[in-house]
């Protein structure tokens, strides 16, 4: 990634993550206020991050990208990494892999795993029958 991209990528997942977003602004040092304008289903979220003391602003949003999808070795990195209680990541951008519980009526666990930076997600049974064995 590129500087740039780079700097908005980890504010981006700062939001994500609810920690603290420090001003870009020179010699500014005020906290910024960061807001979720995403919608409940959207796949790539969107904030809004504004510092009160000097106005600056901008928009911290995801880059939907949903190709290649995540493959069945990377699926099996994430979930090692979440029973291990350790944060997944997705292989492609970084950004953390949010694990969301499924209602299932049948009484197995599934989950949806989703990267709120590139789009991607993808619904899977718990454990994954890989870890079973």
């Amino acid at each position: 990634m590129a500087s740039d991209q780079s700097l908005m990528h980890q504010q981006f997942v700062h939001a994500l993550q609810h920690e603290p977003i420090h001003c870009a602004t020179a010699g500014c040092a005020g906290p910024v206020e960061v807001h979720d304008l995403s919608q409940i289903r959207d796949r790539v979220k969107v904030f809004e991050a504004r510092c009160p003391q000097c106005g600056w602003q901008t928009r911290l949003t995801g880059r939907e990208q949903l190709s290649p999808p995540w493959d069945d070795a990377a699926l099996l990195v994430m979930a090692d990494e979440h029973l291990m209680h350790q944060q997944p990541s997705c292989p492609f951008d970084g950004t953390p892999v949010v694990f969301t519980s499924l209602p299932n009526p049948r009484r197995r666990a599934k989950y949806r795993l989703s990267c709120f930076y590139c789009g991607r997600q993808i619904e899977m049974d718990w454990p994954p029958a890989e870890a079973r064995r």
